[in-house]
């Protein structure tokens, strides 16, 4: 409990992590009001969603700098490690800890992005869906170290390699962890197994090698 509470508390300290949060929420705004207003003849999951196609950078980019300032910030893991040694339980904690923390973030940017299209149904999938988001990028800079490079890597699998392989013919496009923020009920599948596989080689990775 008191590690869950010292990770709670680092989230919540972290600048970076309100910027980041701030930000993605009034670029959703932006979006979904654009979007509502532009095409009022579009389906309703593409008006609703849409936003969150853009701004689910911000929610990689918030669990990218979750996991990665503990490794950058003075080596802050090091402490973390003093306190828990057991490195697959903190593990755990961390996840679950920045899970809680995103969990609200990400409820009020899906109904920001879905309330304005009136696709109140499409906010607990979206909502899922940005938590999942995170969770994933965190377990990537957990492997990585690194914020830049970790970022690098995410952005251009989602806003890069992602599209591009959604043109080409073939059932790829079902398979990518990004899926999900356009076609929830095909893509939300993926989207648990990308975030399931990461987390499993960021605990693997954390507890064999060195801090």
């Amino acid at each position: 409990m008191n590690v869950a509470r010292a990770e709670l508390r680092k989230l919540l300290t972290l600048p970076s992590l309100r910027l980041t949060a701030l930000l993605t929420w009034a670029a959703t705004l932006l979006l979904a009001y654009a979007y509502a207003y532009a095409d009022r003849d579009a389906p309703l999951g593409d008006a609703a969603l849409a936003p969150l196609g853009y701004t689910q950078a911000g929610f990689l980019v918030l669990g990218v700098l979750a996991a990665a300032s503990e490794y950058e910030e003075g080596g802050q893991i090091h402490t973390t490690l003093l306190a828990m040694p057991r490195r697959l339980p903190l593990h755990v904690v961390k996840a679950l800890t920045l899970g809680a923390v995103t969990l609200p973030v990400a409820a009020v940017t899906a109904a920001t992005s879905t309330l304005p299209a009136g696709g109140a149904t499409w906010t607990p999938a979206a909502t899922a869906y940005l938590t999942l988001t995170t969770l994933l990028a965190a377990a990537v800079a957990g492997v990585v170290r690194r914020a830049v490079p970790a970022a690098i890597l995410l952005l251009g699998l989602y806003f890069i390699a992602g599209p591009l392989l959604r043109a080409r013919p073939g059932g790829i496009a079902a398979y990518l962890p990004d899926t999900a923020a356009l076609d929830p009920p095909r893509g939300a599948a993926a989207t648990v197994a990308w975030t399931a596989a990461a987390l499993a080689l960021a605990a693997l990775t954390f507890h064999r090698r060195d801090a």
